[in-house]
C-alpha cells in the first residue's frame, strides 16, 4: 500500500550503513555507491536500477537481483530475467535512459524510483532527459561515475571538466559530489528526501581517502559544512568530491611550513548549500570576515566565485595520463598549490581582503 500511494517505509534509513560500517582504506566513491544503494534496492521495492552498458564499472549489482527483460530471452552472456526485475540492462543509449526513466517516475510518484547509472562525461547525452525531469518535478537518481581527470589514460574525451557547471546551474537538480564513503550516504539520503526532484550523485573511478574524523552525512543534507575547523583562521580551504584530498594536504602544509591556520570546508552540494538559512551559510563560509576562500576542484571554476575568493580549476580540458599523473600535470599537488595560497594570503594581510573583492582569482592559470 506505501508503494502505491509513492511512500518509502517509515524505517528505509536503516538500509544505508553506519559510518563505522565503511572501509578506512582508500575506495573509490563508485564502490562506496555500491555500499550504500544495493541494500537499498534490495529491500525497496519501488527501486528500478539500471545501467549504459557499464554494469561491472558502476557497482550497483545486488545480491539476488533480476534482470528486467522478456522471459523467453536467452543471452550468450548469462543476462536472463524476466518483467518482475528491477535491474534494466539500457544498452548504450544515455538519452532513453533518462527520458524512458522521466516517464517511470512521472507513472503515480513515489511509487517507482529510477536509478540511472553511466559515467559521467556520457551524461551530456542524457542532458535533455535529465532536464524535463527537473522540470517535472520528478524523483530521480542518477549514478555518474568516472567524475574527474582521475579516470586515467582514457583521457579528455571522458574527464567531464564543464559537465558539473551544466547540471549546477540547471535548475530544480541536486549536484552532489561526495567526498568520501560517508558524504555518499548523506548523497543517498539527500537524494531520497527529494521527492520533487532529480538528484546526481558523482563519483570518482580512482581511490579516494577516507576521513571518518570530519566528514559528515548530516553536513552533506546541508551542502556544504566545515570540514576543519580553526579559529582566527588566515585562510579557508573549499575541498570537493575527489580533490578534498588536495585541501586536506594542501591546509597540513601550509600550516607546518608557512605558519598559516586554515580552516577546511567540504562542499558537496551548491544548491542544498543554497537553501539553507544566511545564519547557517554565513557560520561555514564566514562572509564578513578578513579570510580568503579558496576552492579546489579539477573542474571548470564557473559558479564558485559565488562563494569563494578565488580558486585553483581546470581551465583546459584534460589529458591522456595515469590518474595521479594527469592531477599531477595540472598541478594538482599541496608542494604546488600551497605557496600560490600563502601568497593570496599575504596580498590579502598587506592590502585587506577588499583586494579580492569583485576579482575573483584563478590560481591555476595556464597557457594552451
Amino acid at each position: 500500500m506505501l508503494r502505491v500511494a509513492g511512500k518509502l517505509t517509515d524505517d528505509w534509513a536503516k538500509f544505508v550503513p553506519a559510518k563505522a560500517d565503511f572501509p578506512t582504506s582508500p575506495t573509490p566513491s563508485r564502490k562506496s555507491s555500491g555500499l550504500v544503494c544495493n541494500p537499498l534496492a534490495e529491500n525497496i521495492k519501488s527501486f528500478m536500477v539500471g545501467t549504459a552498458d557499464l554494469s561491472p564499472s558502476v557497482n550497483l549489482m545486488w545480491k539476488g537481483k533480476v534482470d528486467f527483460q522478456h522471459p523467453g530471452l536467452k543471452t550468450s552472456c548469462g543476462i536472463n530475467g524476466d518483467y518482475s526485475g528491477r535491474y534494466i540492462h539500457w544498452g548504450i543509449r544515455e538519452h532513453a535512459m533518462a527520458s524512458i526513466s522521466n516517464g517511470l517516475a512521472a507513472f503515480n510518484k513515489g511509487t517507482i524510483v529510477p536509478v540511472t547509472s553511466s559515467f559521467f562525461m556520457f551524461y551530456i547525452y542524457a542532458a535533455p532527459g535529465i532536464r524535463m525531469g527537473a522540470l517535472q518535478g520528478l524523483q530521480q537518481i542518477h549514478i555518474a561515475t568516472h567524475d574527474s581527470i582521475g579516470i586515467g589514460e582514457d583521457g579528455p574525451t571522458h574527464q567531464p571538466i564543464a559537465m558539473a557547471s551544466l547540471y549546477r546551474a540547471m535548475p530544480n537538480i541536486l549536484y552532489i559530489r561526495p567526498a568520501d564513503s560517508e558524504e555518499t550516504a548523506g548523497a543517498y539520503i539527500a537524494a531520497l528526501a527529494a521527492t520533487s526532484t532529480p538528484t546526481i550523485i558523482s563519483l570518482s573511478r580512482q581511490n579516494l581517502e577516507q576521513y571518518p574524523q570530519y566528514s559528515s552525512r548530516e553536513g552533506v543534507q546541508k551542502g556544504a559544512y566545515v570540514f576543519i575547523e580553526k579559529e582566527e583562521a588566515d585562510v579557508a580551504l573549499i575541498g570537493v568530491g575527489a580533490e578534498m584530498v588536495f585541501a586536506v594536504k594542501t591546509a597540513s602544509l601550509l600550516e607546518s611550513e608557512f605558519g598559516l591556520r586554515v580552516r577546511v570546508i567540504s562542499f558537496p552540494c551548491q544548491r542544498l548549500f543554497d537553501q539553507q538559512s544566511l545564519e547557517y551559510k554565513r557560520q561555514v563560509l564566514r562572509y564578513r570576515s578578513h579570510t580568503p576562500r579558496v576552492v579546489i576542484e579539477a573542474y571548470a571554476v564557473n559558479g564558485w566565485e559565488r562563494y569563494a575568493d578565488s580558486g585553483y580549476s581546470m581551465s583546459s580540458f584534460g589529458h591522456s595520463l595515469p590518474g595521479a599523473d594527469a592531477y599531477k600535470y595540472f598541478g594538482f599537488d599541496e608542494k604546488v598549490i600551497a605557496p600560490k595560497v600563502s601568497e593570496l594570503v599575504q596580498d590579502v594581510k598587506e592590502n585587506g581582503i577588499n583586494t579580492l573583492r569583485g576579482e575573483f582569482r584563478d590560481l591555476n592559470v595556464r597557457s594552451h
